[in-house]
Order: C-alpha cells, then sequence, then structure tokens
C-alpha cells in the first residue's frame, strides 16, 4: 500500500488527538475535574476515528505501531517540558528501543 497525503495526515491527526487526550487525562486528576476527563474521553474516540480511517490506507501494524510509538514519545516529552517528569536513562533506551522498533517493522 502507498501512503499518501491522507495517510499522514490521518497518523499526525490520530496522534495528536491522542496526546491533546493523554494531557487531558493528566489534568482530569483521577476524573476529579469532570470536565478534562470528559474532553479525554473525547480525544480518544476521535484519535480511534482517525486511526480506523488510516488502516484503509495503512497497514494495520505499521499504522497502529507509529500511533503507539509517536504517541508515546510525544506525550512523555509533553510530560517532561510541562509537568516536571524526570526521564532516567533507562527511560530514554526506552524510547530509542521504541523508535527503532517503528523504523525496523517498516523496513519488513
Amino acid at each position: 500500500m502507498t501512503v499518501n497525503l491522507l495517510g499522514i495526515l490521518l497518523l499526525v491527526g490520530a496522534v495528536g488527538l491522542d496526546l491533546c487526550a493523554n494531557i487531558c487525562l493528566k489534568k482530569s486528576n483521577g476524573f476529579t475535574h469532570k470536565r478534562y476527563g470528559i474532553a479525554a474521553l473525547s480525544f480518544v474516540v476521535l484519535s480511534f476515528l482517525c486511526l480506523a480511517h488510516l488502516i484503509r490506507i495503512m497497514d494495520l501494524s505499521i499504522a497502529y505501531a507509529m500511533f503507539g510509538a509517536l504517541g508515546l514519545i510525544l506525550t512523555t516529552t509533553v510530560d517532561a517540558r510541562f509537568f516536571g517528569l524526570r526521564i532516567r536513562p533507562l527511560g530514554i533506551c526506552g524510547v530509542a528501543t521504541m523508535i527503532a522498533g517503528v523504523v525496523l517493522i517498516k523496513l519488513v
């Protein structure tokens, strides 16, 4: 399957919406702030709608691997930058492993 501009936009949209969901989930403080909790659920639904459309264009294994890895990498980056997460060297190795895994899956 060839990935076109629509596929890239759907992937970026799915990852961006997943990132928004994770930020809202963190700010909901265990759903004690209901608006953030509802927003998180809404963003997750929209993210998976983008992912559902994406797998019509891209193979599921590649789309989901890229979605998952990019979502985790961006969420970790935002958490470190804005919420004070301290990433240890082993965590950096984990992120590097995810990146390597996505690259290897794409090459197969």
